[in-house]
Parts: C-alpha cells; sequence; structure tokens
C-alpha cells in the first residue's frame, strides 16, 4: 500500500517537473521572441527615420535638465527595448558620465515596452488590468531616476564623472573598502561554519 502511494507521489513528481520545464523553456522563447521583435522594430524605425519623431518629443525633456540632444536617440531606443536603449547610452562619450547612469536608471527602473508586452502577455489570462502596471513603471523609472541624481550630486564617493579626479579616487577607493569588507564577511562566515559543523 505504502509502495502504491510512493508510485503516485513520484509520478505526480514528474508530472510538475514536467510541467514547470515546458511553461519555462515557453516563457523564455516568449521573451527572447519579444527582444527579437523589438529589435527589428528599433532598426525598421531608424531606417525610416522615424525614431526621429520621438527623439523630437523627447528632446525638450531633456533641454529641460540640461541633457544634449545626443542623448535622445538611446532615450528613445530604451523606451521602446530596454537592452537597445541601454546599450546606446553606455556607448555615448560625454564629459560627466553621471548623466548616462542617471537615463541608464530612468530605463532600467521603465524598462520599456518590450517588457510591458511581456508582462501583458502573461497576465492576459487574468482579469489583471495592464494600465495601473504602465503608470507604475513610469513612477518607478522617475523615482529611480531621481534617488539616482540624489546619491551621485550629494556623495562624491559614487560620481564616478570622468572629469572629477577626486570622485575617481574616492570612488576607487570606496571599491577597494567594499571588497576588503566582503572578503572579512566571507572568511567570518566560512570559520564560523566550520565551527558549528564541528560541534
Amino acid at each position: 500500500m505504502q509502495s502504491s502511494k510512493q508510485m503516485i507521489t513520484i509520478n505526480n513528481l514528474g508530472e510538475v517537473l514536467s510541467s514547470s520545464i515546458n511553461n519555462a523553456i515557453s516563457t523564455v522563447v516568449m521573451i527572447g521572441g519579444f527582444v527579437v521583435l523589438f529589435c527589428v522594430i528599433i532598426s525598421i524605425l531608424k531606417n525610416s527615420h522615424m525614431l526621429d519623431i520621438l527623439c523630437n518629443f523627447i528632446n525638450p525633456i531633456l533641454n529641460i535638465f540640461n541633457i544634449p540632444k545626443d542623448f535622445s536617440t538611446g532615450t528613445a531606443s530604451g523606451i521602446i527595448e530596454l537592452t537597445n536603449g541601454v546599450k546606446n547610452i553606455a556607448a555615448i562619450s560625454y564629459k560627466t558620465i553621471s548623466t548616462n547612469i542617471i537615463i541608464t536608471a530612468f530605463l532600467l527602473g521603465f524598462g520599456g515596452f518590450s517588457v510591458l508586452l511581456q508582462v501583458w502577455g502573461i497576465i492576459s489570462k487574468t482579469d489583471i488590468s495592464i494600465f495601473p502596471y504602465f503608470i507604475a513603471k513610469i513612477i518607478q523609472g522617475t523615482f529611480a531616476a531621481f534617488y539616482t541624481y540624489l546619491v551621485l550630486s550629494n556623495f562624491r564617493i559614487f560620481n564616478l564623472d570622468l572629469n572629477t579626479n577626486f570622485n575617481k579616487g574616492y570612488s576607487l577607493l570606496f571599491l577597494i573598502i567594499i571588497f576588503t569588507c566582503l572578503l572579512l564577511l566571507y572568511k567570518f562566515t566560512k570559520k564560523n561554519f566550520k565551527m558549528s559543523k564541528e560541534h
């Protein structure tokens, strides 16, 4: 009787694992499909110069924050698809690298329409509305950019602007301190783990 129950449990476990793997594969394929699709869309928009129209809407917003127009194309690409936008923003050479970091923080917080449609595809079979999520992602991106700006402006240790040797030196010192603390924490936990294992 017990062996039959064990067999049923094992069979159920196999079904659950198979179902989980199939769902995971389909989700990964869907996400990859969205990324490829939006890369193609961005390429079409660039070649047809339709992306410039979106840049014309973004430029006035960038002007308010004294951000050069060079960032408009990367920001527009990031609003459509995250990875392409972040790649374009990171490739821009500018004397204050904090500008790149702040725009990247916004894009990472917002996620882009590609991620938005991925989420919509997952929740489409439920009665959950996508609109509150969309508004929340805009707010999240705005707060991410704002907090990043505050940290970079008020804590010189974190400011990696290329034209400030002071900031670069202190940032390097900060990274060395963090690495040392992590190394000491690792050794401490390893030592405690050995002692607890012996007892």
